[in-house]
């Protein structure tokens, strides 16, 4: 996108845009053809300067071109260039309210920050009259524009825009564009019910208005009811066969009912409309990608920089559908995603960049490349500096980094999910954070996560496996049988569905056994060998394990006969043992020969 400046110093003849006045730069900001209506706005304005209204619009064109690609544009870039008019504005025009709007809006996107944005539109607001006699259709116009310059927020303040709608539907209760608005904000509270019914409201008192339809067969095309949505694109398009997101809307659809040729009919025509520009292609490749078609958006992405290269961030989107087409192409998204960095200015790089590098990084690294690892997660780390506050990003890294068993910073992520969530845990989260501190062996820290995941799910074998496995860890010579006491826990509860929990049992009788052994408690070794033995018959590890318990056991009783018989069958299970054993046996004999020379 050109500089301000640049923009306001080219003198755009007429001829070049056919009729270049107010209604058709809107046309354009309607059709979504941005880049063109801002190059018409930026004409105006060099006819008219002091005009605050033009200024005015041409920001909010700005801010809606970048709402239309978040992927490919830059808040810092577009944001700052909104402004940048919205204040000429206030300069040249001090009287005109549209502007303190303007700012508010641009502070609403770049902080979510209401109450630092509040003060411009009271301002705004305080510039309608207080006699009703002396308000007119331009004061509902303006706090339709307050109303809808809350939603530029991630953190709406819906009461603002019912406070303003209401208003401004006291003045111009048949305004078509105030029920879009209204249809909008219930878009971002997941109402698709509340949302219909007034886009229904402002197609009701503007049937030839094609977006309203558009808004409605969108809602139908997302649950998805295809079926309802195709009538609604239909008429939008028998309204005005010229209005391009129609057609991009009607692509989306055919995509989604497996009608292919229809769709890409669709999506050419919508190119065509469009001028067959670059931001066509763009807008076409990007709903590909939202489609889920990263092949075809990919495809076209790719068309795209053989013919134009000065589009940085188109390198930023064909990374993206890198990493999300199947298979894979990681290599080329990493080359992608690296040439965008390289050449854009760090004041524009955006959390999802940093993002989707990272994650780039990581399919590459396969857990095993602890280098790919470590500069995959410096990525993701810039990624979440930018925007700490992304729950969705920091629950990817929290389970990256548990995956990649860099549990410190598991643990650290795990954490700040659940304060992002005013202390809302998953059980899952939580047994991952203790998985992660019995990993570190920071056994006191394992215990006490443990001990509550048995508090919240008293039925859970794994709590308390863990807990006793913790218990293992802090007695690592089980001279003290520490976790004695948890694995005995873990048979009383759950030894009568033998079946079910045989793995986990096999662990807790091991244990057992192991523990009794070393203590020299040799009739509870072979009990609980015996236990094993009776677990799974089939099992070669486990039969192994516990006849050499036993066979231990009976030796160190110097009980040789019954040791001998222990080590015979272990022959039938440990045959790639069977030198070894052959001799333990052979010396055996003659320990249980010389026993009995001695008693002749």
């Amino acid at each position: 996108m050109r500089s301000i400046t640049t923009a306001l110093s080219c003198l755009l003849a007429l001829h070049a845009f056919g009729q270049q006045d107010f209604d058709y730069a809107q046309k354009l900001v309607e059709s979504e053809q941005y880049e063109a209506a801002e190059e018409v706005f930026a004409g105006l304005l060099e006819k008219d300067p002091a005009n605050g209204d033009l200024y005015y619009y041409y920001g909010e064109a700005l801010l809606k071109d970048y709402l239309s690609d978040t992927l490919a544009n830059s808040l810092p870039e577009f944001a700052g260039n909104a402004e940048e008019l919205f204040q000429e504005g206030l300069k040249r025009d001090a009287g005109n309210p549209l502007n303190l709007v303007g700012v508010g809006a641009v502070i609403l996107l770049r902080t979510n920050d209401t109450t630092q944005a509040q003060p411009y539109f009271d301002k705004a607001e305080a510039s309608i009259p207080t006699k009703k006699r002396q308000i007119t259709s331009e004061h509902a116009v303006l706090l339709s524009e307050m109303a809808e310059a809350q939603l530029y927020s991630k953190i709406i303040n819906y009461p603002r825009i019912i406070y303003y709608t209401d208003k401004a539907r006291e003045i111009s209760p048949e305004d078509p564009h105030i029920y879009l608005i209204l249809g909008e904000m219930y878009i971002t509270q997941n109402d698709a019910s509340n949302a219909l019914s007034n886009y229904n409201r402002a197609n009701y008192f503007n049937p030839d208005w094609p977006v309203p339809k558009i808004k409605i067969g969108d809602i139908y095309m997302r649950i998805p009811n295809l079926n309802a949505a195709r009538p609604y694109f239909e008429e939008a398009r028998d309204i005005d066969s010229t209005f391009a997101p129609v057609y991009r809307s009607l692509g989306e659809l055919y995509y989604k009912a497996g009608m292919y040729d229809l769709s890409n009919q669709m999506f050419e025509k919508f190119m065509m409309l469009s001028g067959y520009t670059t931001p066509s292609k763009l807008q076409y490749a990007n709903s590909l990608f939202k489609a889920g078609d990263h092949e075809g958006a990919l495809e076209v992405y790719e068309d795209i920089l053989k013919v134009d290269k000065s589009r940085n961030y188109i390198y930023r989107v064909a990374a993206y559908s890198c990493y999300e087409v199947r298979p894979q192409q990681l290599e080329k998204g990493l080359d992608f995603i690296e040439t965008f960095l390289k050449n854009e200015d760090p004041e524009n790089v955006i959390s999802r960049d940093y993002a989707y590098y990272g994650r780039i990084l990581y399919r590459m690294a396969d857990y095993s490349d602890s280098a790919l690892l470590a500069r995959s997660f410096t990525q993701f780390m810039k990624a979440y500096e930018l925007d700490s506050t992304n729950v969705s990003l920091v629950t990817e890294l929290a389970l990256d980094f548990y995956n990649a068993r860099w549990y410190e910073g598991a643990i650290r992520m795990y954490q700040r999910k659940a304060e992002l969530r005013n202390g809302e845990e998953s059980f899952e989260d939580i047994m991952r954070i203790g998985r992660s501190y019995y990993n570190l062996k920071m056994t006191a820290e394992a215990d006490s996560v443990f001990s509550k995941c048995i508090g919240l799910q008293p039925d859970n074998i794994e709590a308390y496996m863990f807990l006793a496995r913790t218990y293992a860890l802090m007695d690592p010579g089980t001279v003290k049988g520490l976790a004695a006491p948890k694995f005995q826990t873990v048979i009383d509860r759950f030894g009568s569905d033998a079946e079910k929990y045989k793995t986990q049992l096999y662990e807790a009788f091991s244990y057992m056994e192991f523990y009794n052994l070393q203590q020299g408690n040799y009739t509870a070794t072979r009990s609980w060998a015996d236990k094993i033995l009776n677990l799974d018959p089939q099992n070669r590890d486990w039969q192994i394990n516990a006849l050499s318990a036993k066979a231990i056991s009976y030796y160190r009783v110097d009980d040789y006969v019954n040791s001998r018989e222990m080590y015979r069958q272990l022959l039938n299970w440990n045959p790639g043992n069977a030198p070894e054993v052959r001799q333990t046996i052979e010396d055996l004999t003659k320990l249980i020969n010389m026993e009995r020379n001695l008693r002749q």
